[in-house]
C-alpha cells in the first residue's frame, strides 16, 4: 500500500508540473500577443514541446506573420498615398497661387483692357485647380462605390464619335487630325451611357494632355453578322466581345512605369510638366471595373496604348 501511495504521488507531482508547465507556456504566448499589440516583434517560441503545443506555436507564427504582412502592406501604401496627396495639394496650390498673384496685379492695374486680362488669366487658373478637385471628388465617389453604373444598352460607335466631335477644337488646336477606324454597324453593350462616355473622354484626355501627336481611335468587333472589324490573327478577343484601342504617339515612354498607370495619382517623369492630377486613368479603370469591362496599357516604339474591352450583345 506504501509504494502504491507512492506512486501516486509520483503520479500528482508529475501531472502538476506538467499542468504548471503548459500554464507557463500559454502564459508565455499571452505575453508575447500583448507585447506584439504594443508594437514589439517577435515570434512564438515553444518551451515545453507537446504535439498540441506545437501545432498551436505553428498557426500563431502563421498568423503573426500574415499581420505583419498585411501591416507592411499598409505602411507602403500610407506612405505612397501621403506622398500623392503633397503632390496634388502641390499641383491645386500652383492654379490657386497664379490666381492669386493675377488678382493681385488686378488691383493696380491702369486701365480696363489690362484688369480685363487680370481676370481672364485668373479664371483660367481657378478653372484648372475646380478640375483637380472635380476629378478628385469623382475619384472618392467611384472608389467608394458610391456610383454605380445603371445597366442599359448602348452604341460605343456612338459614343467615340460624340467625345471625338466634343474635343475636335483641342485637336484642331494641335493640328491633329484623329485617326478613327469604327464599324459600319452599331457596337452595343450592356453599360452606364454616362460612365462609358467618360471612360472614352478620359482615355482622349489622356492623349491631349500627354500625347505628342494625334491618336488613332479603333473599334473592333468579333462575331455575329457584325464580322471582323480591323481583327488581327493573333487578338485574344473572343466572339461577343469588343476592343476599343486608343493609341498615340507620345515621348519619354520609358520613363512610365507601365504596371501602374491606372493607379491613383500616378503620373510619369514627364506627365507633372503637361498638369493633370494623375486620377484620369485610374477613373476610368474603376468605372470600366464597375461594368464588367477591362482596362489595359502598353507602350513601344514610340506609341502609347489603351484597350478598353469587354462583352457586347450579339445583333
Amino acid at each position: 500500500m506504501i509504494g502504491l501511495s507512492v506512486v501516486c504521488l509520483l503520479l500528482a507531482c508529475a501531472l502538476a508540473a506538467v499542468l504548471w508547465l503548459n500554464e507557463r507556456q500559454l502564459r508565455a504566448m499571452e505575453l508575447l500577443l500583448l507585447a506584439r499589440g504594443r508594437g514589439r516583434a517577435g515570434k512564438v517560441r515553444v518551451t515545453f514541446p507537446t504535439p498540441a503545443a506545437r501545432a498551436l506555436a505553428l498557426e500563431m507564427n502563421a498568423l503573426i506573420e500574415e499581420s505583419d504582412g498585411a501591416r507592411r502592406e499598409a505602411d507602403a501604401e500610407r506612405r505612397e498615398l501621403q506622398r500623392n496627396l503633397a503632390s496634388f495639394s502641390h499641383d491645386v496650390r500652383t492654379p490657386l497661387a497664379g490666381a492669386q498673384g493675377f488678382l493681385q496685379l488686378y488691383a493696380l492695374a491702369d486701365d480696363a483692357a489690362e484688369r480685363d486680362e487680370c481676370v481672364a488669366a485668373a479664371a483660367e487658373r481657378l478653372g484648372v485647380m475646380r478640375g483637380l478637385v472635380d476629378q478628385l471628388f469623382e475619384f472618392a465617389k467611384v472608389d467608394e462605390g458610391e456610383q454605380m453604373p445603371a445597366c442599359e444598352e448602348v452604341d460605343i460607335c456612338a459614343v467615340v464619335a460624340e467625345a471625338l466631335s466634343s474635343r475636335y477644337p483641342a485637336f484642331a488646336e494641335r493640328g491633329w487630325e484623329p485617326v478613327v477606324a469604327l464599324p459600319d454597324a452599331a457596337v452595343v453593350v450592356r453599360a452606364d451611357g454616362e460612365a462609358l462616355a467618360r471612360i472614352v473622354g478620359n482615355l482622349l484626355d489622356n492623349c491631349l494632355r500627354h500625347g505628342s501627336g494625334a491618336p488613332r481611335i479603333e473599334l473592333r468587333a468579333v462575331g455575329g453578322d457584325t464580322g471582323t472589324v480591323g481583327h488581327s490573327s493573333g487578338s485574344s478577343v473572343e466572339p461577343g466581345a469588343f476592343e476599343l484601342i486608343v493609341s498615340n504617339p507620345a515621348d519619354r515612354l520609358e520613363a512610365l512605369d507601365m504596371p501602374r498607370v491606372f493607379d491613383r495619382f500616378y503620373r510619369g517623369d514627364g506627365a507633372r510638366q503637361a498638369g493633370g492630377s494623375g486620377l484620369g486613368l485610374a477613373i476610368a479603370a474603376n468605372l470600366a471595373r464597375a461594368m464588367h469591362m477591362h482596362l489595359s496599357a502598353q507602350a513601344s516604339a514610340g506609341v502609347f496604348e489603351i484597350t478598353l474591352s469587354g462583352a457586347r450583345i450579339e445583333p
